[in-house]
């Protein structure tokens, strides 16, 4: 989980006489509120994503098993009356049988119980129609002529999309700026970064390397602090390493707004590349956790109504599990089966 943001890296102007501060300090001030809110943001999924799995686990799963549970019961009751436990007419049979198959259907999806599953699949293909599964054979006689448009659509795709990279092609030629030139200009980018981090991470070891300190009480102080300095240029965050020059008092506020824009420049590339990666591992974070409960990806969701959410969910399965019960319990009397097939066949 992402480190609690540290203190503010400040470029205000010392007072009302000193220079506005540059594009560049501006920038760099911005990046460093807008990762710094990243962080947060992240960190609040991820607490709010560990409890709700948590509870998830323990209060929601179990009563889902047991509605599940119950929907099989309800199942076998419902072949045994099919297979002559309840006399019915033979419209209402016949709508008995589509309900069964649909039920067992149904509940196929999701089952991991290999001998579950084979009973869900023998009750199935016990009441679907003969016709469902469409045969081989009814093949569609008209297959040459599907594949002569479909080769058709394909021709005129592969001509759409020649021109568009033709067009793409002189566009870059009418800029004048080849992917050579870009490679470069990125790689130069990328090589003075990875050198600012350096020479910070290099600042930083020379004043806290603990082997030489003769006090053990402050050793210890720099052994800590070096640990989330190796941990900090291992992960190539900037920022992390300035809040650490500025903890040990290596650096102030005003070495900063002193910075030259030269350097600011590549530090905010950096700061920028991080910034990236910290919203990709937001979506990230957001788009598995969507996936492992089934929600809509483009759904807006936010951390703090997760609890809200699956206490809605807890009280949505017990609610369901209570009425299959009571609906099991009714369909025993004969007569309000009777009735409630014809209900379920009015219904179809």
């Amino acid at each position: 989980m992402p480190d609690a943001p540290a203190r503010r890296l400040h470029l205000d102007p010392a007072d009302d006489g000193a220079a506005p501060p540059s594009a560049e300090q501006q920038r760099f001030a911005r990046l460093h509120e807008e990762i710094a809110a990243q962080r947060a943001l992240l960190a609040q999924w991820q607490g709010a994503i560990d409890s709700y799995e948590q509870r998830y686990l323990q209060d929601y799963l179990p009563v889902h098993a047991q509605y599940r549970a119950q929907h099989v019961a309800l199942l076998d009751f419902l072949d045994h009356a099919a297979s002559g436990g309840m006399r019915l007419g033979r419209t209402d049979a016949q709508a008995l049988h589509a309900l069964i198959a649909q039920i067992a259907q149904s509940l196929l999806p999701g089952e991991d119980d290999a001998a579950r599953r084979r009973h869900l699949t023998a009750v199935h293909e016990r009441y679907a129609p003969a016709d469902e599964a469409a045969p081989e054979e009814n093949i569609d006689d008209d297959t040459e002529a599907l594949l002569d448009r479909m080769e058709a659509e394909l021709d005129a795709a592969r001509a759409k999309a020649a021109a568009a990279r033709e067009k793409r092609r002189a566009e870059r030629q009418r800029k004048g700026t080849t992917r050579e030139q870009q490679a470069h200009r990125q790689k130069e980018e990328v090589v003075q970064a990875t050198q600012s981090v350096r020479a910070v991470y290099r600042q930083l070891v020379s004043a806290l390397h603990p082997d030489r300190e003769p006090d053990e009480k402050e050793r210890q102080r720099k052994t800590a602090l070096m640990q989330r300095v190796n941990e900090a240029y291992a992960a190539n965050r900037l920022l992390d390493l300035l809040q650490l020059q500025l903890e040990i008092a290596q650096i102030d506020a005003a070495h900063l707004q002193g910075l030259a824009d030269a350097k600011l420049v590549h530090y905010n590339e950096l700061l920028a590349g991080q910034l990236r990666e910290l919203k990709q591992e937001l979506r990230t974070v957001e788009a598995d956790f969507k996936a492992r409960h089934g929600l809509n990806p483009h759904g807006k969701l936010r951390p703090e109504l997760l609890a809200d959410r699956l206490r809605h969910e807890i009280t949505k399965i017990n609610n369901a599990l209570r009425e299959l019960q009571r609906e099991q319990r009714m369909l025993e009397d004969p007569e309000v089966f009777k009735r409630w097939v014809k209900a379920q066949r009015q219904m179809g």
